[in-house]
């Protein structure tokens, strides 16, 4: 969490109304849910396992059956004493099977459940490396634009509620609709009338569930989407909490949290209001077959267009039909929180992916260029006809105001997006026409804000080639200037450090991150300021280390900090999105443009430090130039 200046965007009311958007997603629906696109969806995923999913479909159709056998079994026996000639034997056989029957019921619903949940665990897994995979393919910048909260519940929680479908909604849901079909047919055998009267109420509660189905789209869509921003609340106020207490904003940040809470509650209200009633009066309806037939059945049989036995064994197997449609109202809930999670998941499955050519060059060299590169983010354009190259072992540092585009030109190096017109290439190759894991290959980064997973500081290095030996990751951290603070360590490189490099100074990270970088040895290398939240000691270091590690590269330096860059080979200034000068440090000077002006400022600020410490700005410099690193 950010905070900023103002805390306005903290600042709520968390006990008034929030607003009436989540009461119109309740009250207007958006399009009726269809059961057969879903069960058709799942059934797509689960289809490797076809076989196992019918055998489960066949055993929880089989339970269904079973469990209608005691009401059945009374209908029998009723008949027998109704007419008079009981034969003992006969009843206890009868309930002999009735009890059979049930134990059957028992056990193939529990082979119904295993399979259903074998096949669901396994897809699950699936599912999940599929996305990994789609991850992988999509444009880096895919994720500027999405939460890590966003995409952990997709990953997680939905992938989690999809399996809940694959397990229980396609089995219940063939067992909800064969078992139903056989028992009215009985029924029909005993008497259509009655029949008819019966199914009166369960059409009508069939009526309310498809109502209830189809305005609860919309609202199972509003309520995945505030569950996941209440995930995404609830981390950002983890990961911020050191800045909110730091800015004493407590009580907004608290306000903020309570704020999607109480969104959470009056969603819940108006679904109450809107949901809860109608499903109720449909679940009381799908349980009320008997509500028109047993009276109706009494007067029939009163005037003798009925006999008493048929009556009997028609309310004997009509009392069980109650059980068979109980479950409706839950497959109906299941349904529609099904087809949402089904949607978020598509939605990152249809993500457009970089284009990899079929049939991927090979650069000849290392020279990188731009040639009349225009890029947008949406309607924004942020780069306007960028031309220019740099040589293979040549450093070419990009300077320019916030916003002037130098992050973004970067991060085209790389392909985190493709370009709006023009070309970026390497060795002759446009990098669109470039095997996706050589140009991985052919270039590094080194980030102000470091990443390291949880796990041991050797794994993190190792991260940069993940093949290399002990000796291999010990060497990258020495000339990283890592090594002595590792050591030091209570595991030394089995050190475990938490999510984020929790437990390391930034600077200890960065020299991590850069011993990563010297191991994955790639010839370009991409610097964003690394030095930038370094502290003077930190910073000596990582100037060392970032000088062992751009040695003989083609360097590329996102700089804010010029001091650190008078070397450079040339230097590249940005204004909105435009190149506005090019040349060496001096000949910028010189010239008393744009980058003379800034260098002015910054060498200002610098004169208004502290004696050491502008002769530690005066040493700092990165040997950037190729003679110099070589």
């Amino acid at each position: 969490m950010t905070v900023s200046a103002s805390t306005e965007a903290l600042d709520v009311d968390a006990r008034g109304p929030v607003t009436d958007k989540t009461e119109k997603a309740v009250a207007e629906p958006r399009a009726s849910v269809s059961i057969g696109a879903v069960a058709v969806r799942l059934f797509a995923m689960m289809r490797e396992r076809r076989w196992l999913l019918l055998l489960s479909i066949f055993c929880g159709t089989l339970a269904a059956l079973l469990s209608l056998a005691p009401y059945a079994a009374a209908a029998v026996a009723l008949v027998a004493i109704l007419q008079g000639n009981v034969d003992w034997h006969w009843i206890g056989l009868v309930g002999g099977v009735a009890l059979a029957a049930v134990a059957g019921r028992h056990l193939f619903f529990s082979l119904a459940t295993g399979l259903s949940h074998k096949i669901a665990f396994q897809t699950q897994q699936e599912l999940r490396l599929a996305l990994a995979a789609k991850l992988a393919r999509v444009p880096l910048g895919f994720f500027d634009d999405r939460s890590k909260g966003e995409l952990r519940t997709i990953l997680l929680d939905d992938v989690e509620g999809v399996e809940d479908g694959m397990a229980h909604l396609v089995p219940e849901l063939s067992a909800a609709i064969v078992a139903p079909v056989v028992a009215l047919a009985l029924l029909a055998v005993i008497d259509w009338r009655l029949t008819l009267l019966a199914l009166l109420p369960i059409v009508l509660g069939l009526v309310l569930i498809g109502r209830v189905m189809k305005q609860g789209e919309g609202p199972t869509h509003d309520y995945l989407a505030i569950q996941s921003r209440m995930a995404e609340t609830v981390a950002e106020m983890a990961d911020g909490l050191p800045t909110v207490r730091a800015f004493n904003q407590d009580e907004q940040a608290t306000a903020r949290t309570q704020r999607i809470f109480a969104e959470m509650t009056h969603f819940s209200d108006a679904w109450m209001r809107h949901a809860v009633v109608p499903g109720s009066a449909a679940q009381v309806l799908l349980s009320s077959h008997l509500l028109f037939a047993a009276p109706a059945g009494l007067l029939m049989a009163a005037q003798g267009w009925l006999s008493p036995t048929t009556l009997a064994a028609f309310l004997a197997i009509a009392y069980g039909l109650g059980d068979v449609f109980a479950s409706l109202q839950g497959i109906s809930h299941r349904l529609m929180r099904q087809v949402q999670l089904l949607d978020r998941i598509d939605a990152v499955m249809a993500a457009s992916e970089l284009p990899v050519s079929a049939a991927p060059a090979a650069p000849a060299d290392m020279l990188l260029r731009f040639k009349n590169v225009g890029f947008s983010y949406g309607a924004r354009q942020v780069l306007h006809g960028v031309d220019f190259m740099v040589a293979p072992g040549r450093c070419l540092a990009l300077v320019g105001p916030s916003g002037s585009g130098k992050s973004t030109l970067a991060r085209l190096i790389a392909r985190f997006h493709d370009v709006g017109s023009g070309a970026v290439s390497i060795g002759g190759v446009d990098i669109r026409d470039m095997a996706p894991d050589a140009l991985n290959r052919a270039v590094s980064f080194v980030f102000q804000e470091v990443f390291l997973f949880a796990g041991s500081i050797a794994d993190n290095i190792r991260l940069g080639r993940p093949d290399a030996d002990d000796d291999a990751v010990i060497d990258a951290a020495r000339r990283a200037r890592a090594h002595d603070f590792i050591a030091v360590l209570p595991q030394g490189y089995d050190t475990v450090v938490g999510e984020r490099g929790l437990g390391l100074s930034g600077g200890e990270r960065q020299r991590i991150s850069i011993a990563r970088a010297i191991l994955k040895d790639a010839p370009i290398l991409v610097l964003d300021e690394a030095t930038a939240f370094a502290d003077p000691e930190n910073e000596a270091l990582i100037q060392d280390a970032i000088a062992e590690l751009s040695r003989e590269r083609t360097l590329i330096v996102i700089a804010h900090r010029l001091h650190t860059i008078v070397q450079a080979d040339e230097i590249l200034v940005l204004d909105a999105g435009r190149v506005a000068e090019r040349g060496s440090h001096a000949e910028l000077v010189g010239q008393g443009g744009l980058y003379a002006r800034m260098f002015a400022a910054h060498e200002a600020v610098a004169n208004h430090r502290h004696a050491d410490a502008r002769k530690g700005d005066d040493v700092g410099q990165l040997p950037l130039s190729a003679e110099a690193r070589s």
